[in-house]
């Protein structure tokens, strides 16, 4: 016979398997039904299934920055600003990973849920729906997209320190009285800017992008070195990097904003930026509709009720269910 703890372990189990499925992107119509008769199984199935939501919404960063952190050990070679041995939090995060001490591992997220340990994994960190700016004492002013985190590399004395971006979005504006050039790692590559300069970094998936606005960025990744100057574009990851001119670089500072700028963009990758920015989860269960383009231009402040907007422009079928998950189809 169970006892009241094994029942909810066993339901925490079944949530986290949801959630897993839910956002796989193979989730259908079947699953979505499936998904509610579960949820109103008894109050507890709907209460678990709120927490694991919560957790996975305040984790995620953390995740995505281990993900991050261990691809970039695949590509980071010895000796670079990422691959110095930085003790500390982090450390005890790695070394408790590395022995199984948290529940649950992501490599690829979303793949799991994960443990709350996402304020042990960085220097700074934002929320989701989250903005900050943290100015460093070597004239760096760094501006935080939602879900973002990085930590400082103290280099040797005397020595400006180094960023580590770990996961997210960040645009970096150096003081153009700075004597040093300013290093920042990411998805295993080693950025070098000079004074003055402004760049915008994104690394919210496989590659990263590196959008240079003013002055200068140097990418060096996998012994390949690329120069971006302004309005020029370097995309990275997979071990491939190219650098071509930046689109439109008012789309690239749009969220500086809280504005989001989608041009001619298939619905199914909006609702994945917009779910970087409101808690729940949004989620397209028809193909077809995750297909149809989006031109649109979206204050953050709308976002509360997107389904809504969504349903009414795209004929969607907006089902709400419990821990804020809303299925488009």
């Amino acid at each position: 016979m169970t006892t009241p703890s094994d029942d909810r372990t066993d339901l925490e189990a079944q949530a986290r398997d949801w959630l897993v499925r839910l956002t796989s992107g193979r989730a259908t119509t079947v699953d979505a039904q499936d998904f509610k008769r579960w949820c109103g199984r008894s109050p507890l199935h709907a209460q678990v299934m709120a927490e694991a939501t919560r957790l996975w919404d305040a984790t995620r960063p953390a995740a995505e920055a281990v993900a991050q952190r261990m691809r970039a050990a695949e590509l980071t070679p010895r000796g670079s600003v990422a691959a110095i041995a930085h003790p500390g939090r982090r450390y005890f995060l790695g070394a408790a990973l590395a022995a199984g001490v948290a529940a649950f591992v992501v490599v690829r997220p979303p793949a799991r849920l994960w443990p709350a340990l996402s304020d042990m994994t960085a220097d700074y960190s934002t929320a989701t729906g989250e903005q900050r700016q943290v100015v460093l004492a070597d004239s760096v002013v760094v501006e935080m997209n939602t879900q973002t985190s990085f930590n400082l590399a103290r280099g040797a004395e005397g020595e400006p320190a180094a960023l580590d971006l770990l996961a997210g979005e960040a645009q970096v504006l150096l003081n153009a009285a700075r004597t040093a050039p300013f290093t920042l790692t990411v998805g295993g590559g080693k950025l070098v800017a000079a004074a003055g300069s402004r760049f915008n970094v994104r690394a919210t998936g496989p590659e990263v992008c590196v959008t240079c606005l003013a002055g200068s960025v140097e990418l060096d990744y996998g012994g390949r070195v690329l120069v971006a100057a302004a309005s020029q574009q370097i995309n990275y990851g997979q071990r491939r990097a190219e650098l071509a001119r930046a689109p439109d670089l008012s789309t690239v500072n749009a969220w500086r904003d809280r504005v989001l700028v989608f041009n001619d963009t298939p619905l199914s990758a909006v609702v994945e930026e917009i779910n970087r920015y409101r808690p729940g989860r949004l989620i397209v269960t028809n193909a077809e509709l995750g297909r149809r383009k989006v031109q649109a231009r979206l204050r953050l402040e709308q976002l509360a009720r997107i389904e809504t907007l969504i349903g009414a422009s795209y004929g969607a079928k907006v089902t709400t269910l419990p821990a804020g998950i809303v299925l488009l189809g």
